[in-house]
């Protein structure tokens, strides 16, 4: 017949509070690492008390053994896992050298055990803190894989602009909130005039430094936190900005032009001495239903306008 003596029913019974506790709390809000700490703790003490109250059973003697493996893999921490361990095995050394456990016949055996039991925790902390580096630096792993897809797929890789995956979420966002923002949202798109002359003249290595320092150039123009600019493709950019009013829209678009001369990249084919770009001036209005697509495509139009009335200048789309 089953023995139950009343500290171990005392612990059976903790045991099934705790977890209700829990598992109640999960279910009510509590944070995860609550419930892992009072968990642990839950543990440490309760293989302790039941190597105490059992202590005759060899087999309950060594129960506490599993500890450091538990406190790993809740705390996922090696130094609180390594200190419990510790403290674990102090304790059992203790217990066996004031007589608690089996039946020890001489100081030779209790030596023998205690140090069976100090070479066993700690081979066992060493693996799981070994598993647990490895597991941590295959997650920092994972994560720096995951962040460099993310760039990836959402900034062009020569100029490190946004691309144009991203331009349709970023602009469909903000004509989404326009109306809640006092302020007028504006697209401009603009191109390089005569890029494939350019690239002709000085090699494609050197377009591509030329779409670099335009890059640059125009994310100092736009260099407001909320501007943001993009490479659509080839020498093809935008930005989607703020403006107080109109004409500050406009001023911005000025900015940029003459900023884009003064690099002093020099044009292959005249009128101008250097590089150039042309570009089309769209503003949102605001309570008038638009999309992403219609907004890029009327700066598309003025921006060709532009190009067909002698290129190096912008002009307002039409809504």
């Amino acid at each position: 017949m089953l023995e139950s003596s009343p500290g171990r029913l005392a612990i059976d019974s903790a045991g099934l509070m705790v977890a209700i506790g829990v598992i109640t709390g999960l279910r009510l809000g509590l944070p995860v690492a609550w419930a892992v700490h009072v968990t642990h703790v839950f543990l440490f003490v309760c293989l302790l008390g039941l190597s105490i109250v059992r202590a005759d059973n060899p087999l309950t003697m060594t129960l506490p053994l599993i500890y450091p493996a538990l406190a790993f893999l809740l705390l996922d921490d090696i130094r609180r896992g390594l200190a419990g361990t510790l403290l674990m095995t102090a304790a059992l050394n203790i217990l066996l050298a004031t007589g608690f456990g089996p039946t020890l016949h001489d100081g030779t055996m209790l030596l023998d055990g205690a140090l069976t039991v100090t070479v066993v925790m700690l081979f066992q902390a060493a693996v799981m803190a070994l598993y647990l580096y490895h597991r941590k630096q295959a997650i920092l792993m994972l994560r720096r894989i995951s962040l460099s897809l993310n760039e990836l797929a959402s900034h062009d890789p020569l100029t490190g602009l946004y691309n144009r995956r991203t331009f349709i979420e970023v602009l469909e966002r903000e004509l989404s909130r326009r109306d809640d923002d006092e302020r007028q949202l504006a697209f401009l798109l603009f191109d390089v005039d005569r890029f494939k002359a350019y690239n002709d003249h000085f090699g494609h290595p050197q377009g591509d430094e030329l779409l670099k320092q335009l890059a640059g150039t125009a994310s100092e123009v736009f260099s407001r936190g909320e501007d943001v600019v993009f490479r659509l493709g080839g020498e093809e950019f935008g930005v989607v900005y703020h403006t107080e009013t109109p004409e500050q829209a406009a001023h911005m678009a000025d900015r940029l032009l003459a900023s884009v001369e003064a690099m002093g990249a020099p044009a292959p084919a005249g009128p101008h001495d250097n590089v150039t770009v042309s570009a089309g001036l769209y503003l949102v209005q605001r309570r008038h239903a638009t999309t992403a697509n219609h907004v890029y495509s009327r700066a598309d139009q003025a921006l060709y306008r532009a190009k067909e009335a002698g290129r190096a200048r912008w002009l307002h789309a039409t809504p």
